[in-house]
């Protein structure tokens, strides 16, 4: 999963210039245009950095840098600041912030010290997580879930059943409204699965959601967010149905018994990210 980065800085010039060299590296980026702003964004998201000006208005650098510790204590921290600032930056650094960058800002530089803050959020996050961490040994990462134990031919078959759709960034994915979108593959890109205003997984190419679906019928309160471009199949829950129908009994207990495992997977996923968004808030 790509690293999220949150840039908070009114100058929106220096804001675009440090989102362009760190996407280009391949980092996922928001921006805040203020204290107040990036505060705002905290409630919907966890983010692995912060760059954080200094000066700002209604909020400054040390004053947010303390409220962003407060709804994140594990949070890492690297201030951006002009010359004349700079011994404000050191006494940040002295309250608990990781670095600080001076502007005008050095790609070379920005890029050390993201990597080093990055690597630094890891290795803080990183014992709590494996603690709610489900095992993946059993899972392959060649192939959905599933479709474990199916023939070549019949997953072929299978996934010729799904209506491929693409979509940009940003975009919200139907799901979950109606019989055509009972399941969905990524082929491509990255989603984000959110409940009501948190995210709960991150889905990559050859994941899946809505297996449930075939189970239990019933709206779902989940939504879906493209957060790259998008390659999806949808699965009409008819479709499916019908395809085991003709397939019979012993690839349907299969396929059942594969549902049953990917849905604890990812609700085992969904409830980490909770309980680590309640211990870190």
């Amino acid at each position: 999963m790509k690293k999220h980065i949150l840039i908070v800085d009114d100058e929106q010039t220096i804001r675009e210039l440090c989102k362009e060299l760190l996407q280009d590296e391949g980092y996922k980026v928001t921006l805040a245009v203020d204290g107040q702003d990036a505060l705002d964004k905290m409630d919907y998201e966890i983010f692995d950095l912060f760059l954080l000006d200094m000066a700002m208005p209604r909020l400054g650098g040390l004053e947010l840098m303390r409220m962003v510790k407060i709804k994140q204590p594990l949070a890492v921290i690297v201030i951006l600041t002009g010359f004349s600032s700079i011994d404000g930056a050191v006494q940040a650094v002295h309250a608990g912030a990781f670095q600080y960058l001076s502007k005008p800002i050095n790609s070379e530089k920005l890029f050390e010290v993201v990597k080093a803050g990055c690597k630094h959020s890891e290795d803080l996050y990183g014992p709590l997580q494996k603690a709610f961490e489900p095992e993946t040994d059993a899972i392959q990462k060649d192939e959905p879930i599933m479709l474990h134990g199916f023939s070549p031919e019949d997953k072929t078959e299978f996934i010729n059943l799904g209506r491929i759709k693409n979509y940009e960034i940003g975009d919200a994915i139907p799901f979950g409204n109606d019989d055509s979108n009972s399941i969905i593959i990524i082929d491509s890109g990255e989603v984000s699965v959110w409940l009501s205003n948190t995210i709960i997984d991150y889905l990559q190419k050859l994941d899946s959601i809505g297996e449930e679906s075939i189970i239990l019928s019933g709206s779902t309160d989940i939504s879906l967010r493209a957060e790259t471009a998008v390659k999806l199949r949808h699965f009409s829950r008819k479709k499916i149905l019908d395809f085991f129908a003709y397939k019979g009994d012993k690839l349907l207990k299969r396929f059942m018994i594969n549902l049953l495992n990917s849905t604890f997977f990812k609700w085992r996923k969904a409830a980490q990210r909770i309980i680590m968004l309640k211990l870190v808030s």
